[in-house]
Parts: structure tokens; sequence; C-alpha cells
């Protein structure tokens, strides 16, 4: 059981980090092409959401970062 906790939390960070860097890459896009990200409909579609639907919005952006991160394991 212990396991699949830690596999969570880490899929969970996996999807922070994941996060990070989808707002650094979305400012970046405001400051060169004057675009919004938060105007738009995403944007008011993730203000929209509770802090629940949130977490796992987060889990699912962590899980293809995750999957890299297990395919490295292997190799090595």
């Amino acid at each position: 059981m212990k396991k699949y906790i830690n596999v969570v939390q880490t899929i969970a960070f996996c999807g922070l980090i994941t996060f990070i860097f989808l707002i650094i890459s979305l400012e970046f896009l405001e400051w060169a092409l004057k675009f919004s990200f938060w105007d738009g409909t995403l944007g008011f579609f993730y203000l929209s959401l509770n802090m629940f639907e949130k977490l796992i919005t987060l889990w699912f952006l962590g899980i293809p970062l995750y999957l890299i991160k297990i395919i490295f394991q292997r190799r090595l």
C-alpha cells in the first residue's frame, strides 16, 4: 500500500513541475505575443475549478512526466 501512495505522490509532484513550466511558458507568450491565457476560455475554466478539481488536473498533467521518469529509470 505504501508503494502506491508513493507513486501517487510522485505523479502529483511531476504534475506540479509540469504546471510550473506551463505557467512560465504562458507568461512568456503573454510578454512576447501580447497573449493572455487568463482572459481566454482556458483561463476562465481553470479559475472556475474548485481545489479538488485543480489537484486532479495537476495529477493528470504529471502522468506524462512520470512515464518519462520510468523510462529513464529502466534504461539505467
